[in-house]
């Protein structure tokens, strides 16, 4: 999933072993947190078309109806 992908990039990121100076990190931090906005929205969109074809809402943790 998208969220442990981002836990796992900041481990990355603050790791003694990150070579690549701060405005790469924060380059990639930023990066991170847009593809998990757009992985957000890809599911809100998801979740909305499955209740337009179907009339039924989705069940489950990862859809949300908003």
């Amino acid at each position: 999933e998208v969220d442990e992908l981002r836990s796992h990039q900041f481990r990355i990121l603050l790791d003694d072993a990150w070579g690549h100076g701060v405005e790469a990190a924060v380059d990639c931090a930023l990066l991170g947190r847009y593809y998990e906005r757009i992985a957000d929205h890809a599911v809100l969109m998801g979740s909305r078309v499955i209740y337009i074809v179907t009339g039924l809402h989705p069940e489950g943790e990862h859809w949300t109806i908003a």
